[in-house]
């Protein structure tokens, strides 16, 4: 990911990535992103969490995005 727009990610988003942002940047549906940070699948349960108890509500934290996506180790 260039310089530029993890600066831009970090800017707009400093805390977590909305969904249909971070699926377009993974190359996957907002719908299975959830499902795979649901379900605990790797890569994506290590850049994201499930929130919630009775509800899955699931946020992808934005520095740990960058790093995956820089291939940085998680």
């Amino acid at each position: 990911m260039p310089k530029q727009a993890a600066d831009k990610l970090r800017k707009e988003h400093p805390y977590y990535v909305p969904l249909d942002i971070a699926s377009k940047l993974l190359g996957v549906s907002p719908r299975q992103l959830s499902r795979l940070v649901a379900e605990g699948r790797e890569p994506f349960c290590l850049i994201g969490a499930n929130i919630g108890t009775r509800q899955r509500y699931v946020r992808i934290y934005t520095e740990r995005l960058i790093a995956y996506l820089n291939g940085e180790p998680l």
